[in-house]
């Protein structure tokens, strides 16, 4: 390695064209040595040096001035001798600064938060009895398990009297019979239940005396979606059902899923159940023979979705703001197709009875307005997520005209249930609850 040492000129710079050659007969010196006689690097130390993070980084000139510049070259220390007293700057004084007064504000009613708890925790609401019920139907709460829905209503209650110093309480229904009831005795004055249970419970009450039901407002869902099958359909977007397949499978209409493997999310009953009724009616079906192979009752409308993918099933039936969340999150949207779609009427209300109205009106606007403002508040963020819900807004004529239109075929699946779908209403269907945390579970 010596003899190919390159030796700089005395002038102490190195010529680019010098350097180069160098390093090249270098290189090929080196190169050309038997693999026996390369030398091989002593083992790296244990320790390697500690460099202090706070110490600014050495930068190293880039060009004659700047190396002047650096030390202090070319008549600058004489410059330093004679400014450098002049300049000196201020010793800094490391004094708190002093408190804002007593009265600052941000803005116009909010003050400046405490500097040592900017986020105290809310003090507790006072005792307060109840002064208005709520009831909440299976059919809008779907594959929600009990417990997890008092849980997320509570911080609503809590806002509504806060705000409007009302306070409610939440009952959980499983049947429409039950919302009729308790509306009809005055017990709760208002119900938050899918659009179908609204217009059963809406005929029962037409047959009482001086009574009759009352639509407050309708949800919007949280992840709308629209493909081309439902392009220009009346109604709120993202409230369809979809018939779903894998986008690579053989089945490209109903008649191709004669004896296929269908899953359905267990608890979700009004949509799929009813747009299913229909398409085997269509088809001329006799509703007391099988149409498909396997029914499978899912936990959760995504867990359905999935086992298109992982083979377990050959088509689902699900929701549209599912197939929308999805698409999403896992990014799966082109690996699924949809070869049928319902009208938009898989959606949730807001609604009471006269006899509540002549009862209980200040109480329920001012609940029905802190509902139509929920996404203000963080909290009621939180309760909307829940319900895979965008927001509630006040009914407006023809909201629910294509619910209404379609309530025969929802009629024909309670009352002429295709053999397929009766695990639907059954409580005791068995169901499997083996979910997926993530697409990749196996």
């Amino acid at each position: 390695m010596g003899t190919n040492a390159a030796r700089v000129p005395a002038t102490g710079r190195a010529t680019p064209l010098f350097v180069a050659i160098s390093l090249t007969a270098a290189c090929i010196g080196g190169c050309s040595r038997p693999e026996s006689e390369v030398e091989i690097d002593a083992p790296v130390a244990a320790t390697r040096p500690v460099y202090d993070t706070t110490l600014p980084r050495p930068v190293a000139p880039r060009d004659r001035l700047e190396r002047e510049a650096m030390n202090r070259e070319g008549g600058l220390q004489l410059v330093d001798k004679i400014m450098n007293d002049r300049t000196q700057p201020p010793p800094f004084d490391r004094k708190a600064l002093p408190p804002y007064p007593a009265d600052s504000q941000i803005s116009e009613k909010v003050p400046l938060p405490d500097d040592t708890n900017p986020f105290p925790d809310r003090l507790p609401l006072p005792e307060k009895e109840v002064t208005i019920d709520v009831g909440i139907g299976r059919s809008t709460f779907r594959t929600r398990e009990r417990e997890e829905v008092l849980s997320v209503v509570q911080p609503f209650i809590d806002l509504t009297q806060l705000e409007v110093n009302i306070r409610g309480n939440a009952h959980l229904h499983e049947t429409a019979e039950e919302i009729f009831y308790a509306l009809l005795d005055g017990k709760e004055q208002l119900q938050v239940a899918h659009v179908f249970d609204y217009l059963r419970v809406r005929d029962w009450l037409a047959g009482e005396e001086k009574n009759g039901g009352v639509l407050l407002a309708t949800a919007l869902p949280a992840h709308p979606r629209s493909i081309d099958l439902d392009h220009g359909l009346p109604g709120t977007p993202g409230t369809c059902i979809e018939l779903v397949v894998a986008a690579d499978s053989k089945y490209a209409t109903l008649a191709d899923l004669k004896n296929a493997r269908l899953a359905l999310a267990a608890n979700y009953v009004y949509g799929p159940g009813t747009f299913l009724t229909r398409l085997l009616a269509d088809a001329g079906h006799p509703a007391e023979l099988p149409y498909f192979s396997k029914v499978t009752l899912r936990r959760y409308s995504k867990d359905a979705v999935i086992d298109l993918l992982k083979g377990r099933a050959d088509v689902a039936c699900v929701d549209q703001s599912t197939m929308g969340t999805l698409a999403r999150f896992y990014g799966i949207g082109r690996r699924l197709r949809t070869i049928a779609i319902s009208p938009r009427y898989n959606m949730d209300v807001l609604f009471t009875s006269q006899n509540n109205v002549e009862t209980h009106q200040t109480e329920i606007e001012l609940t029905q307005r802190q509902l139509t403002t929920l996404p203000k508040d963080p909290e009621g963020q939180e309760v909307l997520f829940f319900f895979d819900t965008a927001t509630w807004r006040n009914y407006a004529d023809d909201d629910i005209a294509v619910p209404r239109a379609n309530y025969e075929d929802y009629l024909k699946f309670r009352n002429q249930t295709p053999v397929d779908l009766k695990p639907l209403l059954d409580p005791a269907a068995s169901v499997d609850r083996q979910t997926y945390d993530r697409f990749g579970d196996d």
